[in-house]
């Protein structure tokens, strides 16, 4: 995977907020990254430098949460369980897959092909033939 020049605290603000949806707690990540959690916190504000192991892990790991992110629509609540149920296309937990970065690949790489498989239709305002609904009307007073 080709990774972008991002700065690092951009890419570590990413990762928390994409573990913590994932119902993760800075320990798990900490885990996950293979750092401590001292380590983790110390960082949490700067980031890991852009070419090291722990950047690369990162940013597998927000393009996993994406993908999973764009296959349940944004619900949380169904990201989660995902996430934490077995998988049986997988024949495992998601969530214990993920504690290295082949595993974590492997998640997207799973999640992509079944993004591709599932068929997106174009919104209900974008098809011909639809009645246009009324919209309110604001009224602006001066």
């Amino acid at each position: 995977m080709k990774m972008a020049n991002n700065p690092p605290a951009v890419v570590m603000k990413a990762f928390t907020w994409a573990y913590e949806e994932l119902g993760l707690s800075v320990h798990e990540a900490a885990q996950l990254m293979g750092v401590s959690e001292n380590a983790l916190r110390q960082t949490s504000f700067v980031g890991f430098e852009s070419t090291s192991n722990e950047s690369e892990m990162q940013i597998a790991f927000i393009r996993m949460y994406h993908l999973l992110y764009a296959m349940s629509d944004g619900d949380t609540a169904q990201m989660v369980s995902w996430f934490n149920r077995p998988n049986p296309h997988l024949g495992a937990i998601p969530k214990e897959t993920c504690h290295n970065l082949a595993g974590i690949n492997y998640i997207s790489d799973y999640l992509q092909s079944e993004q591709k498989e599932k068929p997106v239709s174009p919104p209900s305002f974008m098809l011909p033939g639809q009645p246009r609904k009324a919209g309110k009307r604001l009224n602006y007073r001066r």
